[in-house]
């Protein structure tokens, strides 16, 4: 049964944008995997695992740290974040 975790921070996806990669990703295991089969759909497992910001970094850089030094990337990561989670 193929599983794929793909670990993402809290406040990146909205949940309707969730769906389009998880789709495209089970697509990929099936045409890869189960050789088209729709039958192989059944088992494949997508997730995305939210993380809060002080566990991922981005281009070697806490993201944490990328938000306090940048008042703008700040602004608009809480405005995301709080119009994802509403």
């Amino acid at each position: 049964m193929p599983y794929v975790n793909i670990p993402t921070y809290k406040g990146d996806f909205y949940a309707h944008e969730k769906r389009a990669p998880q789709e495209k990703i089970t697509d990929l295991l099936i045409l890869y995997e189960g050789k088209g089969s729709p039958e192989s759909q059944k088992p494949v497992w997508v997730k995305l695992q939210k993380e809060n910001i002080e566990n991922c970094m981005v281009g070697g850089q806490n993201i944490k740290d990328r938000l306090d030094a940048n008042s703008q990337f700040k602004e608009n990561y809480l405005r995301n974040l709080n119009e994802k989670t509403t």
